[in-house]
């Protein structure tokens, strides 16, 4: 078994610490960044076309809500949309029928009227076949150099560790002051 000295110990929590750094950095805010709905609802199939997403937001907002629709693609912005606010709650976009198989985003934009923050997010559906299709290749462009800039970090930390390690059974070591109360960030 590993012997737990101080710098085990610490080099374990970083590790920790980094990982669920990592998690939480691509996790969305809960501050009231989340909507309670949508119709469709969000990461649905529909088979048919249709022409308008309703989005209910957990708080009441201002009347500066901004709603887009893209369509599958890179940033394919469709045109001839409006936004309906329906209640203090409550707003659509409406669009002509959808044609293109693929994912839809919905992305949105207002104020809460309690506080004036940023309500920032997106929806999305998939019109046609659910196989794939555009979310899942986005998904694994994302988390492929994810996986591998996260494995080089930590093959890199613990190659330092393991230097430091052997440099202080040896002896040739520098000191490390354990008091780390003296150091700013």
């Amino acid at each position: 078994m590993w012997p737990m000295t101080t710098r085990t110990r610490r080099f374990a929590a970083s590790v920790v610490v980094l990982g669920a750094s990592v998690l939480f950095a691509v996790t969305p805010v809960q501050a009231h960044d989340d909507i309670v709905g949508s119709d469709p609802e969000s990461g649905t199939v529909v088979d048919e076309p249709i022409t308008e997403v309703t989005i209910e937001f957990g708080v009441a907002v201002n009347d500066d809500v901004e709603l887009a629709l893209f369509g599958p693609g890179d940033d394919n912005l469709i045109e001839g949309t409006t936004t309906t606010i329906l209640s203090p709650t409550a707003a659509k976009i409406e669009f002509d029928p959808v044609e293109e198989e693929g994912m839809y985003i919905v992305r949105y934009l207002t104020t809460a009227t309690v506080d004036q923050h940023f309500l920032v997010g997106a929806v999305s559906f998939t019109y046609g076949s659910a196989g794939g299709g555009a979310g899942s290749v986005n998904w694994l462009l994302f988390a492929i150099p994810m996986i591998i800039i996260l494995a080089i970090g930590t093959a890199w930390s613990y190659k330092l560790h393991r230097n430091q390690t052997a440099a202080d059974q040896s002896g040739n070591g520098s000191e490390v002051d354990d008091d780390l109360s003296d150091v700013g960030v």
